[in-house]
């Protein structure tokens, strides 16, 4: 007979998550242990295993559950019925807002996702393909002269997502600059060109 699932139990799941993605970012997915997991989380080593099989699991569904959804937010905007300038701004803008919210996650998926097993990383790297090709389509509205290369279009998309994802080594969202400014320079930024505006 199978064992019914708690109330709680995705409260709980999610409590877990939240608590290894800090511990991951922090030590790195090779220096963590399912104890240091089940210590941060206030639970115990068997808990944690009710919950995910392995290591590999729990870092699986750290990242599948944060680019799944990023997936699904940025096609709604890639999509919406606006200039395509203005939904490359709102594109920027929200992968900004998230990267300042979850910077444990954009860490985890620059550093550790080459732990995981061969499926699942690829099934990672498809939904990382998902977002590239919005990010193209976009551009090539945008400027249809500059994408009309086929090898120019992921480096295009990949100097983007490369300089926003990078920024979240350092950048601090309570700091000088708010995340809406942020993505607001760094649109302007690649949209205009360094010379292309001031202030």
């Amino acid at each position: 007979m199978t064992r019914a699932r708690a109330n709680d139990y995705e409260l709980k799941k999610q409590v877990i998550l939240d608590s290894a993605v800090a511990l991951i970012a922090q030590k790195g997915f090779d220096h963590a242990t399912m104890s240091d997991v089940a210590a941060a989380c206030g639970a115990s080593k068997s808990h944690l295993y009710h919950y995910f099989a392995s290591k590999e699991d729990l870092l699986y569904a750290i990242v599948k559950e944060h680019i799944t959804g990023q997936v699904a937010e940025l096609s709604a905007i890639a999509r919406e019925p606006r200039p395509a300038a203005e939904r490359f701004q709102r594109f920027v803008a929200s992968f900004v807002q998230e990267g300042a919210k979850s910077r444990h996650h954009h860490l985890v998926l620059m550093n550790d996702i080459k732990f995981l097993p061969p499926v699942q990383r690829e099934d990672v790297r498809q939904l990382e393909q998902e977002l590239m090709q919005l990010m193209v389509g976009l551009l090539r509205e945008i400027n249809p002269a500059r994408m009309a290369r086929a090898e120019v279009n992921s480096p295009y998309a990949l100097l983007l997502f490369g300089m926003v994802i990078w920024t979240f080594t350092w950048y601090e969202r309570d700091g000088p600059i708010t995340p809406a400014e942020l993505a607001e320079r760094i649109s302007a930024l690649f949209l205009d060109g360094f010379r292309g505006g001031g202030g």
